[in-house]
């Protein structure tokens, strides 16, 4: 088993309102998509097989020594693959928690997007699965995946493989003010707003995971609703690939439509005490296509995810995903 993941690495500078000091002191970690690398790697160590996970994203060469440690402890990377070197820096993100838990994000710089020199159809012939978390927004353009995606079901003997798509980064905007050239979307800031090239993203995947926030901004102006974008995935169910719509909800769990069966389902989350929900959307990622990729009927896929992306959110910091036990 072989599973791609495309999404960029951050150093992350953590503050919460509510942590009942005066300073709010910042908390210094790595993060973006190395929680899903994390998750990958802890789900196929407990698996016991012979597994790897392949990441598709550039390595700063300048922030090494702050990835190096994480990256070394993996058992299951897939050696000689992904991690293009780059002189680049590695996106340092601002996450500020406020009094409610809400949370806003803050960039001042981000890596590059890859093209087609680097996600290349016969790389991506070999996977089993794709998860695609982009942390800007920006990490990979919907032109790239069509591109390799197709060449890749073309090659002889080629396959194109399952493809999860997180839509966070995307219905989210520019993680950078300074991102503006090739954006999704017009203007600046963290804000949700409708993702020009929808239809395209939605027709690529097989299954789709957005928060309700992001349900309700995905489509917009033509889909302003979650009960909109689920009308028009049944309305279109025959000419799209997709297999599952997921729902993410907070302390609510998480929703599935599967379109092939038109069922819905739906997992609560568990009754644990959640310390810090950072990375929680990236282990549910990393879990379901995890589980999908392992045949896994989609319905106990959602149900594996809420419950490690529930797990994630009672741990502090990245390295507890890899040594904490498992509740």
């Amino acid at each position: 088993m072989r599973i791609g993941i495309i999404g960029a690495p951050c150093i992350d500078e953590i503050v919460h309102l509510d942590d009942g000091t005066p300073d709010h002191p910042a908390r210094h970690a790595v993060g973006g998509i190395l929680y899903a690398h994390c998750a990958t790697e802890r789900l196929m160590r407990e698996a016991g097989n012979g597994d790897r996970f392949v990441p598709l994203t550039w390595l700063s060469e300048r922030d090494r020594h702050h990835l190096d440690p994480t990256l070394a402890s993996f058992r299951h990377i897939e050696p000689g693959a992904g991690l293009w070197p780059t002189d680049a820096p590695t996106n340092r993100v601002f996450l500020l928690y406020d009094e409610r838990g809400e949370r806003t994000a803050n960039c001042p710089n981000v890596l590059p997007a890859l093209t087609e020199h680097e996600l290349t159809p016969e790389l991506l012939s070999g996977l089993d699965a794709l998860l695609i978390n982009m942390i800007s927004g920006h990490d990979v353009s919907i032109d790239t995946l069509e591109f390799v995606l197709d060449r890749a079901q073309q090659m002889p003997d080629g396959r194109r493989p399952y493809v999860h798509l997180d839509l966070h980064a995307l219905v989210q905007a520019d993680l950078s003010d300074e991102v503006t050239s090739d954006a999704e979307f017009s203007g600046y800031g963290r804000e949700p707003r409708g993702v020009r090239e929808w239809k395209r993203w939605l027709a690529m995947a097989d299954s789709i995971q957005v928060n309700e926030v992001e349900a309700r901004w995905f489509g917009d102006p033509e889909v302003t609703s979650e009960e909109g974008l689920l009308d028009y995935v049944r309305k279109n169910r025959g000419a799209l690939r997709l297999q599952s719509l997921i729902i993410t909800r907070a302390e609510k769990g998480a929703t599935l439509y599967d379109t092939r069966r038109d069922e819905t389902h739906h997992v609560p989350i568990p009754p644990l005490d959640i310390v810090e929900p950072t990375g929680s959307g990236d282990v549910f990622g990393a879990a379901y296509t995890y589980a999908i990729a392992m045949g896994t009927p989609p319905a106990a896929a959602l149900r594996e995810a809420v419950e490690w992306a529930t797990w994630n959110a009672t741990l502090v910091g990245i390295g507890e995903l890899l040594t904490a036990p498992r509740i």
